[in-house]
């Protein structure tokens, strides 16, 4: 696989529940769906970012920050749907890294990890970080445990009794929600229907562990800190007014 077989898709749709319309958020000077491109553009090891908005308005906001636009129906019912309604049409795209448009603070250099899984052969690539005591106990994060070859063996919301990693009680670590699949996986994960436990536990990935595809899990020394309250969005604001660290 080449670098010009890889591409990124961020799907990125003008409904929220908790935050509404926060990908059209503006309050730094741009808008919240401006800043997530601004940080893919970044990346080295793809061909170019796609979003995958379903509205105009989303739209003219991609195509201002440099990212090609596609739009996608409103109605599909994923975000994985969406990318894959984004590249199906294109045979040269042969792996896709799927980055969400409210993680206007992910490392550029997160997602050519990804491209370098996939180029190296992984099926799909995704990320984790330490899991905090607090991050533990909270069931809107989702860990994964990994075997000694990094292949996932489990996702999870709800935490059993235990600690996280480092007590020696428990190897989960805290799943980042980036995800590269080879083109052939994307599109047997799109047509295949979700199972009963995947909706319960609104988690895609169990998906592919139905279907049998392992997962290749990748250390990231940090997580990246998604927008999905206003108090999410406001701790944004604030960090991008903190002066950047002096140079060694």
């Amino acid at each position: 696989m080449t670098r010009t077989s890889t591409v990124v898709v961020v799907p990125a749709r003008r409904a929220s529940s908790r935050l509404p319309e926060k990908l059209l958020l503006a309050e730094s000077g741009r808008p919240l769906l401006a800043h997530t491109l601004h940080q893919c553009l970044q990346a080295k090891q793809v061909r170019a970012v796609i979003a995958a908005v379903d509205c105009p308005e989303l739209a003219a906001v991609a195509r201002e920050a440099g990212a090609e636009v596609l739009l996608t129906d409103p109605a599909l019912a994923s975000g994985s749907d969406r990318v894959w309604a984004a590249i199906h049409k294109d045979p040269t795209i042969q792996a896709v890294i799927n980055v969400q448009g409210d993680e206007p603070e992910i490392d550029p250099a997160a997602i050519d990890r990804i491209a370098d899984a996939l180029k190296g052969g992984a099926a799909v690539a995704t990320l984790s970080a330490p899991l905090s005591a607090d991050a533990w106990m909270d069931p809107t994060a989702v860990k994964v445990e990994a075997g000694s070859d990094g292949q996932a063996t489990s996702f999870f919301r709800e935490s059993p009794t235990g600690k996280p990693s480092g007590d020696g009680r428990s190897t989960a670590r805290l799943h980042i929600g980036i995800y590269g699949y080879q083109r052939t996986v994307l599109e047997q994960f799109a047509k295949t229907p979700p199972g009963k436990e995947e909706l319960e536990a609104r988690l895609e990935q169990l998906r592919l562990f139905s279907m049998g595809i392992p997962i290749q899990v990748l250390n990231w020394p940090t997580a990246f800190a998604g927008i999905d309250t206003r108090l999410d969005y406001d701790r944004f604001l604030k960090r991008l007014e903190s002066p950047a660290p002096p140079s060694p």
